[in-house]
């Protein structure tokens, strides 16, 4: 078989995999928080050592890796003050999920009939040193700037846990919003918050540019598929051609 089905196929693959990332992108592009995906491609060169010079020659397109776009969204006023946006784009409030700790841009919260502050998923927003924050049910919550925590328009000595990364590309996705901490982003820091309350920081997502890469990744499949159907039809050819001598 052709050395150049194999590679046209890997391309196809990487761009199957491009399709699902523009989905994906645009499917999110109105929610709350959300990081758009770019696919890191690169090419491999094959060092299979075998007698067939043409093999070394092999070389495949795979998709390296899928990571976060951490451009900050647009800023939209709510004035809702249980609405929260971070205005530095690196850093990132914390929660509390069934898996764990992780990390959000999404600054939508609101209060659980327990009176802590939850995502509407049920996450557990957290203040300083970890702990969930708590309003007490005749109280009346607003947050400051530096992210402190007003009940009754009075300081509490509580606040939100900001933190950031040594290395914030080192963070991977969960789901639309959450992004979990892997070895390569480091340990989380603490930072002072800067926050805008009464308003939410949206997709980041351009669902036009994402459209696009739709429509790109899918003529570039069909156009691979003409490929292989090319390098398969030259085989035959080549085939029937050897047979008759």
């Amino acid at each position: 078989m052709s050395t150049g089905i194999w590679s046209a196929a890997s391309g196809m693959v990487s761009q199957v995999n491009a399709l699902d990332i523009a989905s994906d992108n645009v499917a999110n592009a109105n929610t709350v928080g959300y990081r758009s995906d770019r696919a890191v491609f690169r090419q491999v060169l094959s060092r299979v050592q075998a007698s067939d010079p043409a093999s070394s020659s092999m070389r495949y397109a795979v998709t390296r890796s899928v990571q976060p776009d951490f451009r900050t969204g647009e800023l939209r006023q709510t004035g809702n003050p249980l609405d929260l946006a971070l205005t530095d784009s690196s850093s990132f409030f914390t929660v509390n999920t069934p898996d764990g700790v992780r990390y959000t841009r999404a600054g939508k919260f609101m209060l659980a009939t327990d009176g802590t502050l939850t995502t509407p998923d049920g996450h557990t927003l957290l203040g300083a040193g970890g702990r969930p924050l708590v309003v007490p049910a005749d109280a009346s919550v607003s947050f400051s700037e530096s992210g402190a925590m007003l009940l009754n328009g009075e300081e509490t000595g509580q606040s939100l846990h900001v933190v950031t990364f040594p290395n914030i590309n080192g963070l991977i996705k969960e789901g639309a919003t959450l992004l979990r901490a892997r070895n390569e982003s480091g340990p989380p820091l603490a930072v002072d918050a800067a926050v805008r309350p009464g308003a939410l920081e949206m997709s980041n997502s351009d669902a036009v540019a994402s459209m696009t890469g739709l429509v790109t990744a899918t003529r570039q499949f069909e156009m691979l598929a003409r490929v292989i159907d090319a390098f398969s039809q030259a085989e035959q050819s080549a085939a029937k051609e050897i047979a008759r001598r």
